[in-house]
Formats: C-alpha cells, sequence, structure tokens
C-alpha cells in the first residue's frame, strides 16, 4: 500500500491547513504574475457564509479566466515551486481542469480508484464563453455532464457505494466506461468548452467541470470586477457578481443544507512523518 510511506492519518482541520497553504502560494504567484484569479464553488460560499470553509468541507475551488489559465499552466514550474501542478498539458493528469497538489500528502478516497486524486490539492477551473441562449447554455452543460458522469464512472471504486444500487451497478457501468476512456471523455468536455472564445463572449461560465448546470453563467463584466472576500483570516479575489452565482448554484445560499446533504470528500489523508 502507498500509504506505508505516509504513516500518520491527519484530522479534517489539518487537511484544511494544508489546502490553504495551497491556495496562499497559488495566491502570492499569480500576483507576482499578473494572473487573475477568484475563488469558486463552495469555497466562495463558505468565504460569503463562514469567512472560511464550509465546517464539513474538505477541498478549495478557484477559477480562472481561460487565458490566464493557460498562462498559469504555462509558466509554472514544478521544478522550482513547493507544490506540484498536475494538468493535461503536462501529462500528468488527465481531466479538463488542473489541479495544484501537496505530494506529502496520500488520500484514500473510499469512492474512487483514481491514482491522479492521491494528494491533498486544490483544484483550478477555466472560465470560458457562453452563448446569449439560455437553452444553448443548458445543451452545453448537458452535454459535459455526459460526458463528466462517464469519467467518473471509469474511477469508480467496485464494491463501494452510498446504496446497494450504486455498489452493484458499477460492476456493470464501469467497464463500458473504461471502454469509453476517460481521456475522450476530456477531449469532447474540452472541445465543447472552447467552442465560444471568452474575449468574444458577453457571458461567461466555468464549463469543463460545471456541476451546477447553466447557473454557472455570469455577465462577463461583472465577473471580471474584482471584489475581495475574507477566507481563513486572509484575503481573497471574488467576483463582484458573486451574489447572483451563488443563487444559481445552491438558491438560498446562506440557508444551511439539512445534515444529510452535508457532504465531503469520504477520504483518509496520510502524511510522511
Amino acid at each position: 500500500m502507498k500509504a506505508i510511506k505516509f504513516q500518520r492519518v491527519i484530522s479534517r482541520d489539518e487537511i484544511k491547513e494544508r489546502e490553504l497553504s495551497i491556495l496562499l502560494l497559488f495566491q502570492e504567484f499569480c500576483q507576482n504574475q499578473g494572473l487573475r484569479f477568484y475563488l469558486a464553488g463552495g469555497t466562495l460560499l463558505g468565504a460569503i457564509r463562514h469567512h472560511g470553509f464550509i465546517p464539513w468541507d474538505d477541498d478549495i475551488d478557484v477559477c480562472m479566466p481561460r487565458k490566464d489559465y493557460e498562462k498559469f499552466i504555462e509558466i509554472y514550474s514544478n521544478e522550482e515551486q513547493e507544490y506540484c501542478l498536475r494538468t493535461k498539458k503536462l501529462g500528468n493528469f488527465i481531466a479538463p481542469f488542473a489541479k495544484l497538489v501537496d505530494t506529502n500528502t496520500y488520500i484514500d478516497l473510499q469512492y474512487s480508484s483514481d491514482d491522479m486524486n492521491s494528494h491533498l490539492w486544490i483544484d483550478i477551473f477555466p472560465v470560458d464563453g457562453l452563448p446569449e441562449s439560455i437553452d444553448d447554455v443548458k445543451k452545453i452543460y448537458r452535454r459535459c455532464d455526459f460526458y463528466r458522469r462517464i469519467f467518473l464512472l471509469a474511477n469508480a471504486k467496485l464494491g463501494e457505494g452510498k446504496s446497494t444500487f450504486h455498489k452493484y451497478s458499477k460492476y456493470i457501468l464501469k467497464p463500458i466506461a473504461l471502454i469509453y476512456g476517460k481521456k475522450r471523455c476530456a477531449e469532447n468536455i474540452e472541445r465543447i468548452a472552447l467552442k465560444y472564445a471568452y474575449e468574444k463572449c458577453k457571458y461567461v461560465g466555468a464549463i469543463t467541470w460545471g456541476l451546477y448546470g447553466a447557473g454557472e453563467r455570469m455577465l462577463k463584466s461583472e465577473f471580471e470586477k474584482t471584489v475581495m472576500v475574507e477566507f481563513e483570516g486572509h484575503q481573497f479575489s471574488a467576483f463582484s457578481c458573486w451574489d447572483s452565482y451563488l443563487k444559481g448554484l445552491y438558491g438560498n445560499y446562506m440557508e444551511l443544507p439539512p445534515v444529510e446533504k452535508r457532504q465531503s470528500h469520504d477520504m483518509k489523508v496520510y502524511v510522511k512523518e
């Protein structure tokens, strides 16, 4: 087992401390290079509602305009930085977004067998252009969701599931997903995301891993206007339309969800001693 070299299991508080360290290094790098990024998803929700992590959450999401995202991948050097960049372009990741990972950690995920999610991370999502027709936007997100589900099925850990149906259906569905292939799914998602050029569009959104569909869409003029928000005692960039964005993702986002819907990643995290 890989975790033999990573002998100590860490608490959720230490997981969050390590992830915050990755985020702070990422922020410093982007500031030094003049690159734009914004807190996104559950991390932005945590900043607004809790001024830090959502109590039961255990990851960090950021997004970048496509041009800044591509520039970051181009100039970030894994040989010179404390944390390792994983991206399809570098050949060390398959998904159509990037991760910055702490290789001094090892993760045992309950429901996934993907070795490329084996270290603590922050997710970095590109933001691309979207059409003005909301029906066309919905079609884009539905198509990406189809390929994303195949991708995730290919990563599924057999014999694990939150219900009997999910546990045993994986024995049938995972081989089909593997035949189709994660690489093909990622390429299809990226092709869809790049159809509308960011620079030419009135609306933008994180498409490649957009879990919330058309609710992710934002006016580019509002997305590019920066405001600062507090997260774990530090100040980070957010887009000015954070209120409408969070409503699009979560509805009444200031209301805590019921206990049964408070999801984490169901993982054990080991560190080197």
